[in-house]
């Protein structure tokens, strides 16, 4: 056998992440003693783990140089196949990033946050007409979007803040179910002046949403019709 240090995706339980973030423990506990859930995704860290190099299988891989990046050199990335079982870790020795989903009584996963960025990184969207996912008995859409509005006004109050656009939209649709708040419709033409400044189309939005929402503003861009949808993506803004 053979000791590696390890830095990447971890999979590790919960004792772990409250062992090196002691003070994350009051926000889990107000979690469940509102009756929801959690689970801690996307761990990321270093750890020393115990491998058998008999069994590996190394794999090497050349990447030519990105036109895209103007890269001048490619580079090389060796990967190890180390079997059906993951190998055992001997030691984690730090924790550097991780999200937390929450999950309610029938929505599951519908809420996410970046502890450390103190962000909600994702909001689920439980009205559009697709499938649903959930647990226990099936509710009503509106039944299902009340406890995500519930979740979400929590860390709120928590200061917690919006990570994107896609987000502060998907909020902004609980809010015009449960609060009814004024709505209004402001129309902005926008001409290019200096072509080498023009955003793309997503950080375009992205700014544009939270540039309102700094000021008490929820945001929504009204989609066109579908034969007309593919013009938003024509030049100056791909």
């Amino acid at each position: 056998m053979f000791t590696v240090r390890v830095k990447g995706a971890l999979d590790v339980g919960d004792d772990v992440i409250f062992r090196f973030y002691p003070e994350i423990r009051s926000l889990m506990n107000s979690i469940k003693d509102r009756g929801w859930r959690y689970s801690f995704t996307d761990i990321v860290g270093r750890a020393k783990v115990n491998l058998n190099l008999n069994k590996i299988r190394f794999k090497l891989t050349y990447y030519p140089p990105r036109i895209e990046r103007f890269e001048e050199k490619g580079s090389y990335e060796i990967s190890a196949e180390v079997g059906e079982k993951p190998p055992a870790i001997l030691d984690v020795e730090c924790i550097e990033s991780f999200k937390i989903s929450i999950s309610t009584e029938h929505a599951w996963d519908c809420v996410s946050i970046d502890f450390f960025k103190k962000t909600i990184t994702y909001i689920r969207d439980v009205l559009w007409n697709g499938p649903r996912l959930g647990g226990g008995r099936e509710p009503k859409k509106l039944s299902e979007a009340r406890e995500i509005y519930d979740v979400v006004k929590f860390l709120l109050e928590k200061g917690y803040k919006f990570e994107n656009e896609y987000v502060i939209e998907n909020y902004k649709k609980l809010v015009d179910l449960f609060e009814k708040k004024h709505k209004f419709t402001l129309t902005i033409e926008l001409t290019v002046d200096r072509e080498d400044m023009v955003p793309g189309w997503s950080e375009l939005k992205d700014s544009l949403s939270k540039f309102f929402y700094e000021r008490g503003l929820l945001m929504r861009i009204k989609r066109r019709s579908k034969k007309n949808i593919f013009s938003i993506f024509k030049k100056p803004i791909p």
